[in-house]
């Protein structure tokens, strides 16, 4: 696997959090659930949503929520 593929994997074991949402993050520079914890969701959001190269649904604002939280208090599917 390449580096996309094990980010998008290690993301996604933020619980509810979609395949895509975690590719939006991987482009957005994360690379890890420790890097989420200081993010601001909403600032992520409209990165994203600046992007030519990448769609941002409306639900992906919640997931980015989700995702910071679960980052913050370690909440992790294993």
């Amino acid at each position: 696997m390449g580096e996309q593929e094990d980010v998008v994997a290690e993301l996604m074991k933020l619980p509810s959090v979609s395949e895509k949402c975690c590719i939006g993050m991987y482009l957005l520079g994360i690379r890890s659930v420790e890097d989420l914890k200081d993010k601001n969701p909403d600032e992520m959001y409209a990165a994203l949503q600046q992007r030519t190269d990448f769609y941002a649904e409306p639900c992906m604002h919640t997931m980015l929520k989700i995702a910071v939280g679960m980052a913050k208090k370690g909440i992790v599917k294993e």
